[in-house]
């Protein structure tokens, strides 16, 4: 959750909003295996950032098994506060029925972050030049999902994004980054199948076994959205234990969005935690990749340290991913564990990109 907090782009923000929660949703649902118990996480955090400024997170996530499902049912809330304007405000609730053969998960958010545009393509990130937007927004995402096979979940994901955006003093030599007037204010209605596969041996801090997901979202005029694109994501990581203390982790994600895709629901870096140390949104297009390796070691009672290193591109159609550009990034990251029954850590990353570089805090690992 606080991952998604931590991000600057607002309706890109939101339109992957719920999918971050969910992701932390994800890695936290082995978070409460007796079932009559109950285990709130509440984490206070102060944050700086060029694009943010300086504020404050709060968030809290609560564990509970009311019907002893394999998998636990978890609420959890966010709000971010910062000195220049900056305020956001998410939700999430998810739930397993029926020994875990399905899971219901609903995301939701609001707020207005103050984001620098940088125009689409690697040209536009490359020379580094933005616009600052006024962007307010609310989301709602719902997913649904059957297990079909040991391990396998299908069902269908809908989002809903409503966004309203407003360029500051747009620099006259740059035209290229003036917002298209449809994509300034309008609603984003998606919906599509969502797929998963998971043999991990702990969703929290796994030692060992794979996780891949998949979405295609399409836009669906004939529910009030205003744009027809559609947008496919991907992922898959997959964990390997080198001795009692230290693990191996690796991620690959790709990103594909069609014509007609508003900027704000484009491929981008720095929002997600494909590619740390790039600022949200200075690299978008059409299509993205990235590779990521993460070791992992356990230190002393409840801390820990990773090393992590990644490479990624974007490109404006999938087909062009091979003649990408490249962007490198790496960082270090110190690992925390507050609560002896959940077995998940606050995490601060140090990342440095290709000229760039950021600070991450969060719950749970990045992937």
């Amino acid at each position: 959750m606080l991952p998604l907090l931590l991000g600057a782009s607002a309706p890109a923000l939101a339109a992957e909003q719920a999918e971050q929660m969910e992701e932390i949703d994800e890695q936290v649902q082995a978070a409460a295996q007796v079932a009559d118990k109950k285990d709130l996480l509440a984490v206070p955090l102060p944050i700086t950032s060029p694009s943010l400024g300086t504020g404050l997170v709060v968030a809290g996530v609560i564990f509970y098994n009311p019907n002893q499902a394999p998998s636990p049912w978890i609420s959890g809330a966010a709000a971010m506060k910062t000195s220049n304007g900056n305020w956001l405000i998410g939700g999430l609730h998810s739930m397993s029925l029926d020994s875990d053969r399905f899971r219901v998960t609903g995301v939701a958010g609001t707020g207005k972050l103050v984001a620098d545009y940088y125009g689409i393509g690697p040209a536009a990130g490359d020379r580094n030049v933005s616009v600052d937007l006024d962007e307010k927004f609310t989301a709602l995402r719902v997913q649904g999902q059957m297990r079909v096979a040991p391990g396998f979940y299908a069902g269908v994901r809908m989002l809903y994004l409503s966004s309203e955006t407003h360029e500051q003093d747009l620099p006259p030599d740059y035209p290229d980054l003036a917002i298209p007037p449809d994509e300034a204010d309008g609603q984003l209605m998606q919906v599509g199948p969502a797929l998963s596969y998971d043999t991990r041996d702990d969703t929290l801090n796994p030692r060992r076994g794979l996780y891949a997901h998949a979405e295609w979202m399409w836009g669906a005029k004939l529910l009030g959205g205003d744009f027809g694109s559609h947008r496919l994501t991907a992922g898959v990581s997959a964990y390997l234990p080198q001795d009692a203390k230290t693990v191996l982790a690796l991620h690959a994600g790709l990103c594909a969005a069609s014509d007609g895709t508003p900027f704000y629901n484009l491929c981008l870096f720095g929002q997600k935690n494909d590619l740390r140390g790039y600022k949200t949104g200075r690299y978008r297009d059409r299509a993205s990749w990235a590779v990521q390796a993460e070791l992992r070691r356990q230190l002393f009672g409840r801390f820990g340290m990773v090393a992590f290193a990644g490479l990624g591109g974007i490109a404006p159609a999938l087909g062009d991913l091979d003649q990408s550009n490249l962007l490198p990034a790496g960082g270090i990251g110190l690992r925390y564990r507050p609560s002896r029954q959940t077995n998940i850590n606050l995490r601060l990353d140090f990342a440095v990109g290709k000229d760039s570089k950021g600070i991450y805090l969060g719950i749970a690992e990045a992937f």
